[in-house]
């Protein structure tokens, strides 16, 4: 049988619950509440929430340009390729685009901020 106890300090959990909480020392500070790590969290929501808003409502407007103004995505820019083509070239750019972007950032930010977040959590265990 299977016990769905949430009780953390069930002798089944014994082992879930850190070391210094059991000998009766003060409760760490979760990772997550960490400002470094609040400030990893809202500087990629800051970058990542623009990115896909933009490309989703493109991609989006596209679809429903192909669904509703035929006329519009028919007509020709250069001999057989019509706006249509145009618009399904765009979104493969802009997500490679998107890409690359997310890439450079997260390599030039997010990675330094991360490691920030990381020695504020091994500095917070050995203490």
């Amino acid at each position: 049988m299977i016990e769905l106890s949430h009780d953390p300090h069930s002798p089944q959990n014994r082992s879930l619950i850190p070391l210094s909480i059991v000998e009766g020392s003060e409760a760490p500070i979760a990772p997550v509440e960490l400002m470094s790590f609040r400030a990893l969290v809202s500087s990629k929501i800051r970058v990542v929430a623009p990115l896909l808003g933009f490309s989703l409502l493109f991609i989006l407007g596209t679809a429903l340009l192909a669904g509703y103004d035929r006329p519009l995505m028919a007509h020709k820019v250069a001999g057989a390729f019509n706006v249509g083509y145009l618009l399904v070239l765009l979104m493969y750019a802009l997500s490679w685009a998107v890409a690359c972007v997310y890439v450079y950032v997260a390599n030039n930010r997010f990675d330094a901020w991360a490691a920030q977040a990381a020695d504020d959590v091994g500095h917070r265990s050995r203490t």
